[in-house]
């Protein structure tokens, strides 16, 4: 709910109409009204909704599965058609088209964020249902629940349905981001338990089309290297064509290939990544295991300290002052699958050799060519992901260190790296995922993550992999400790998103309460000190009493009536014929002013500019006070008065939201602003207007107090991580780049001397505060400007960290796209 409302204040701020925005003004609050409710509500919907599917599961595990082909006909159970038939569909009313469509619209927004996981998920549901075969409408977690019980409680709340579509729509996005998680947690808790996957059933496909589509093809076996066998021979067991169940299809001719030569290889590899491989299970000609038993003997005739071409200038250990550079200026290290690992750390698949003979021995004794496709494609994966340059050297070489069991897998499944939810693919790009906290090979923290990781897959490495099962098992532990780890951060990370999005509920309600102010009609005459100390500090003081009101007072504290007071004492006109009662009201005033200021916490010197104005405002009619004899009145009715402030201008009497929040000591501090104050970088020259967004946000004292950070005229002492001097870029392009930033996503931020990588997870809803976490927790916060600032001088950088294994197969698909239209260019 909370960043469903974030979503709509954005949309507000965005909206050029004013129909839409009072619309989605009106969404978001009535949305925190029913936070409350809402949050006991649904968990108790939820929890009668999953003991109905229980009982129901339990029912209809005992019926057989319906036909695959009719499940495509089945109308979702949760829809509002499922009970309509055509011939009562004209009773329908517009209010139950309209939820129906509401609803398919909000599983259709949620499905898509789930769909790979939910996949993992009910296979086991099903597994633990005890079921045999995978049954996903009889998962009681499935998602229709989750979506019909959301449903159901916007469709309750009293609001125009215009407002509940909003709250639908803006809703969906993050529930289905938290159910992913939920069901994430699941997967792991059952594959931990060592549950057995139920599988999916699989319809068969009619004998006829694979013999229509096998002579549809033309020359294709041809190209691809197939032929038909003359005979039936046999070669250690292992006929050329002979299929894993050892019998040849009778509806098609006995075919054999041998992928060793390149254009054979490459067109069945193009066969293999664009089409599925048609040809994966035909079988393999004597000629490739020939050709296979020459490149074993050539491995096992080399020295075992012999090192194989690399395609990298260098590996291994780093270079002497490698590790003195600052880690965002360090250049990548070369490797690649040839590359000489570790032994200390890899043992002996830290060696090349050791690697391709694995790779050699498990190609001779592949039978089928979609296991050499397979060992073909995770060579060439590997050796992509290894040139990353996003990921640390120790990363890409851990990478490169597992090619023995990620081989061993596509023998027993070759198209793994196909599914994104594999378990063999995801250990890959979990791995790099959580390696994109760290920047720095050589920081304690990072070799705190990369030992597991290690251990993990050296562990990997020396089991017989028959299936997918032992990655599953070795993702889960690793993700297990790593979310112990963000459990202890996302305590302290919580605790401070709940006071910046406190710090951003009151200045809302302290903007409005401005603007409300500024439209009294007793403004005239007041002079401008006393409105803007009204319109800013006063206006924070009465949204924070609002917000910490618990009994719905409709002027907690009383500050809201200190309001008349405080303009009727700075008028000289008024006060000077009724001063009694003006010494009656100033100490009252006074000390709920002080009482206001305290709450909020500010520091009593921000406002000492204020109150020695007001005290000046108010000297006339102290002076009365003194007066000690009738002389002395008409004496001093003779004397001149001070002369009166300057009436304010209408303008000036306009209250005006302010840009950042307002921020208390203790905030700035909880949300690490001392970390990323401007006075920390030594070498920076101020932006235009910069002092002005920072003091909005800081107590003035505090910025001019000593000790708040490094002072900008005192030079930083040197240091590794000091940053290297460069030409800061144009401003329009540090906004495009701050533009581009996106909560989850990364950058490397230069804060107290050292390069830090850390991660955006909150904006304010005006995108005027940006708070971002490095490790351990460590919040670090800064304004627009502030953040615009640290991306021109190139001392906040963005780091890209879209999917690493997807990426490496899409340059693989490329590669290989290049090689066929090369070849056909040759031909030509």
């Amino acid at each position: 709910m909370e960043d469903a409302v974030a979503a709509l204040q954005m949309a507000e701020t965005q909206s050029m109409k004013v129909t839409e925005r009072n619309e989605l003004s009106t969404a978001w609050l009535e949305l925190l009204k029913n936070k409350a409710s809402w949050s006991t509500r649904y968990p108790a919907d939820l929890l009668l909704k999953f003991k109905a599917n229980v009982a129901a599961a339990e029912q209809s595990g005992r019926a057989p599965a319906a036909p695959a082909k009719a499940a495509s006909r089945v109308t979702p159970p949760d829809s509002a058609f499922t009970t309509l038939s055509p011939g009562i569909f004209s009773l329908v009313n517009d209010t139950d088209v309209s939820q129906a469509i509401e609803a398919a619209r909000l599983l259709q927004q949620v499905l898509p964020a789930v769909e790979q996981v939910l996949a993992e998920l009910n296979s086991l549901i099903s597994a633990v249902q005890g079921l045999a075969n995978v049954r996903p409408e009889l998962n009681p977690l499935r998602p229709e629940v989750f979506a019909q019980a959301l449903r159901e409680m916007v469709s309750a709340a009293p609001v125009a349905p215009a407002i509940a579509s909003l709250w639908n729509k803006y809703l969906a996005p993050p529930l289905g981001r938290e159910l992913g998680h939920i069901y994430q947690q699941l997967v792991h808790q059952l594959e931990r338990a060592n549950v057995q996957r139920a599988s999916y059933r699989v319809l068969q496909t009619p004998a006829g089309a694979v013999s229509a589509r096998s002579g549809s093809s033309g020359g294709e076996g041809q190209r691809s290297g197939l032929q038909e066998s003359p005979g039936g021979g046999n070669r250690e067991n292992r006929g050329p064509g002979v299929a894993p169940s050892g019998r040849q299809p009778a509806d098609q001719p006995f075919q054999y290939a041998d992928p060793t030569g390149d254009e054979i290889r490459d067109g069945l590899l193009q066969d293999f990544l664009f089409h599925g491989g048609g040809h994966a299970d035909i079988g393999l000609a004597p000629a490739y295991y020939e050709t296979v038993d020459e490149e074993l003997a050539a491995l096992l005739a080399t020295g075992e300290d012999s090192v194989l071409p690399s395609l990298s200038g260098w590996s291994g250990a780093p270079p002497s002052g490698y590790g003195d550079l600052p880690a965002v200026d360090r250049p990548p290290r070369a490797v690649d699958e040839g590359s000489e690992l570790d032994p200390q750390r890899w043992g002996a698949f830290g060696r090349p050799r050791e690697r391709a003979l694995v790779r050699a021995r498990l190609k001779k004794e592949a039978t089928r060519v979609g296991q050499v496709l397979g060992l073909e494609v995770v060579r060439k994966l590997v050796n992509q992901v290894a040139q990353d340059p996003r990921l640390l050297a120790p990363v890409r070489q851990a990478i490169v260190a597992l090619e023995p069991s990620l081989l061993r897998l596509a023998m027993v499944d070759p198209r793994f790296f196909s599914d994104e939810g594999h378990a063999g693919r995801r250990v890959m790009e979990r791995v790099a995922q959580r390696s994109f906290k760290y920047n720095d090979e050589f920081s304690a923290e990072f070799l705190d993550f990369f030992e597991p990781v290690s251990t993990a897959f050296n562990d990997l490495n020396a089991l017989a992999i028959d299936d997918a099962q032992p990655f599953g098992m070795a993702l889960a532990t690793l993700e297990d400790a790593w979310d112990g780890q963000d459990q202890l951060e996302l305590a302290n990370r919580n605790k401070v998103l709940r006071a910046l999005r406190f710090a951003e509920d009151r200045q809302t309600q302290a903007d409005q309460i401005a603007f409300d102010l500024s439209a009294r009609s007793d403004l005239e005459k007041v002079p401008g000190i006393v409105l803007d100390f009204l319109f800013g500090p006063w206006a924070l003081a009465m949204a924070q009493a609002r917000l910490a009101d618990t009994r719905n007072q409709v002027d907690p504290q009383g500050f809201g009536s200190a309001v008349p007071d405080l303009l009727w004492s700075v008028k000289r006109d008024v006060t000077l014929k009724q001063p009694a009662k003006l010494i009656e009201m100033i100490p009252s005033l006074l000390g709920k002013l002080h009482a206001g200021l305290e709450l909020l916490g500010q520091d009593p010197r921000e406002n000492e500019l204020f109150f020695e104005g007001l005290m000046n405002l108010h000297r006339p009619v102290l002076k009365l006070r003194r007066l000690k004899s009738q002389q002395d009145a008409l004496e001093s009715g003779t004397m001149p008065l001070e002369p009166e402030e300057a009436a304010t201008a209408p303008a000036q009497r306009l209250a005006r939201a302010a840009a950042p929040p307002w921020l208390a000591r203790n905030e700035l501090d909880a949300a690490g602003f001392e970390d990323t104050l401007p006075s920390l970088q030594a070498g920076l020259m101020p932006l235009q207007g910069e002092e002005e967004v920072i003091d909005t946000i800081l107590p003035s004292a505090v910025i001019a107090a000593p000790g708040a950070g490094d002072s900008p005229a005192q030079p930083a002492p040197a240091d590794a991580d000091q940053p290297v001097a460069s030409t800061a870029m144009a401003s329009t392009e540090a906004t495009q780049i701050l533009l581009g930033l996106r909560t989850g996503g990364w950058v490397d931020l230069y804060s107290r001397r050292r390069w830090l990588r850390a991660q955006l997870i909150w904006a304010s809803s005006k995108g005027t505060l940006f708070m971002f976490v490095s490790h351990g927790g460590q919040p670090h916060s800064m304004t627009q400007r502030s953040c615009e600032r640290l991306i021109r001088e190139r001392l906040l950088r963005p780091v890209e960290t879209h999917g690493v294994v997807a990426q490496a197969l899409n340059q693989l698909v490329r590669e290989t796209g290049a090689a066929e239209a090369a070849a056909v260019h040759d031909n030509l």
